[in-house]
């Protein structure tokens, strides 16, 4: 029988639990960035300080994410693994910015300096903000074997799936000039491939005997994060003219429910039935359920962002 996105709806229990842990983590992420931030680039607390509430919130969603992870594989979600968790999700927002919000030239300078650090160990630092990302990478990277074959294939694929979303953003006269499933098709698979080589990426992090079995479900999470987001941006992202998959279907919300009960039902056949894959759909239905409503609230603000969680 064909299961509603309501069949995977959390327990009054499981929200109240992920009410502590948003909280909990909103609070030791704020803490563990605010040195970071007051000793390297301080305008995040000063006239950025929306950025900085932005980091602490998405660094928030990558610590909750990596305690459902690690858990799946029946280890501790120590204070190490949240430190971990806390280090990545700051390295996301914050290439995510130097991607985003400063023009193509920028976007593709700093790719072509992060190739530089991956294959020769080096960054040279431009601004306060990207000496604040190389202190937060080193950080990361000090944490774990990075030569690891499987880390450092995750780390790779990852980059290269930024590489491929610039192109895709600045050279549009390509994208357009495919068929329209042709465009579709590359847009869902570069959406994907970000957040689904992102989560595979921090399980790396936290695990690194993470088993292989769990690849593909988790990727599928990860891909399902990203067009959740894609979703709910939708009026502000076509107000600033970036093209997502999500923002060309004609019926974006049909779609994305039916991207979510497939993810929903991959992860219950490929992941072990325990609290990690509790906490991680209890997660997703939440964040999906918060887009949605973002979505709608989108037609009369648009371009305004708001916490996800609240």
């Amino acid at each position: 029988m064909e299961k509603s996105v309501s069949h995977w709806a959390p327990s009054p229990e499981q929200i109240s639990e992920l009410d502590r842990l948003f909280s909990d983590y909103r609070f030791q992420v704020n803490s563990f960035f605010r040195p970071f931030v007051l000793q390297y680039d301080s305008a995040l607390l000063g006239a950025d300080e929306a950025a900085y509430l932005k980091m602490v919130e998405l660094s928030t969603k990558m610590t909750l994410v990596g305690h459902a992870c690690t858990l799946l594989t029946g280890f501790p979600f120590d204070e190490r693994r949240r430190n971990i968790s806390h280090l990545y999700g700051g390295c996301c927002f914050l290439a995510d910015g130097f991607i985003d919000d400063f023009g193509p030239e920028r976007a593709r300078d700093y790719l072509a300096r992060l190739e530089i650090l991956l294959s020769h160990g080096r960054f040279e630092a431009q601004t306060p903000r990207e000496r604040l990302f190389y202190i937060i990478l080193a950080n990361l990277f000090a944490e774990r074997n990075v030569l690891s074959p499987m880390l450092r294939q995750a780390i790779c694929l990852l980059f290269m799936a930024q590489q491929q979303d610039v192109q895709l953003r600045f050279e549009t006269r390509k994208l357009m000039a495919q068929s329209k499933a042709q465009r579709l098709q590359t847009l869902k698979v570069c959406a994907g491939h970000r957040s689904g080589h992102a989560i595979n990426v921090l399980t790396r992090f936290l695990v690194p005997q993470f088993p292989l079995a769990y690849v593909r479900a988790l990727y599928a999470a990860g891909a399902l994060i990203m067009h959740i987001d894609d979703h709910g941006d939708c009026y502000a992202d076509l107000h600033h003219g970036r093209i997502t998959y999500m923002n060309q279907l004609k019926r974006p919300a049909e779609r994305l429910r039916i991207i979510f009960i497939q993810v929903m039902r991959r992860i219950e056949a490929d992941l072990p039935a325990n609290a990690g894959r509790d906490l991680l759909q209890a997660f997703l239905y939440r964040y999906y359920a918060t887009r949605i409503k973002k979505h709608h609230l989108e037609k009369r603000r648009i371009g305004e962002r708001w916490t996800v969680y609240e």
